[in-house]
């Protein structure tokens, strides 16, 4: 069985702000930083090392990825691990939207559908997880496509915490939860 980490990106100043970020971006805040750090520190206590490393290409991921494996460690940026694409309700406060689940919401506004969204990170992961010597994988991605991708696993989701470790096990096609 292989090893999937899937991880919220720390902290944003939008998470701060409490804004709907989707495709826009936002830098790390402190504890953002912190948080990432925090990850790597707890991954090297575990003696838990990355074979392939993949981040969603916003900022926000990237810089996260970046402070888990360190200065040098190649990263794959892939576009399927991006956040859910609200469309023009992006930068508006999140206290606008309404109660989740979404669902189809965000089309009327350009942006796409949960299922949508939960098909293109089961996807992504897929692709990646059934690659050769990928054994211990380390993807970064967004807190409702994270919560997507636990739904499809487990049958139910809550969004994780900025910064959350979610862990699988992948084996034959299927991916199970294995802890958090």
């Amino acid at each position: 069985m292989a090893d999937l980490y899937l991880v919220r990106h720390g902290q944003t100043e939008l998470n701060v702000q409490s804004i709907l970020q989707g495709w826009h971006d936002s830098p790390l805040t402190a504890r953002g930083r912190q948080q990432a750090l925090a990850t790597r520190a707890a991954f090297a206590a575990r003696g838990v090392a990355f074979d392939h490393v993949y981040s969603s290409p916003l900022g926000r991921a990237r810089h996260t990825a970046e402070l888990i494996v360190g200065e040098g460690r190649s990263i794959e940026l892939v576009d399927d691990l991006r956040e859910w694409h609200f469309g023009s309700l992006e930068g508006t406060s999140n206290r606008e939207m309404p109660p989740q689940p979404w669902g189809d919401y965000p089309v009327a506004f350009g942006g796409e559908s949960e299922v949508q969204l939960q098909s293109r990170m089961v996807a992504a992961l897929s692709r990646i997880m059934a690659r050769p010597q990928h054994d211990c994988v380390l993807a970064v991605s967004h807190g409702s496509a994270c919560q997507e991708f636990l739904e499809y696993v487990t049958g139910e989701g809550e969004l994780p915490d900025n910064g959350a470790v979610l862990h699988f096990g992948y084996c034959d096609g299927a991916f199970s939860l294995l802890g958090w």
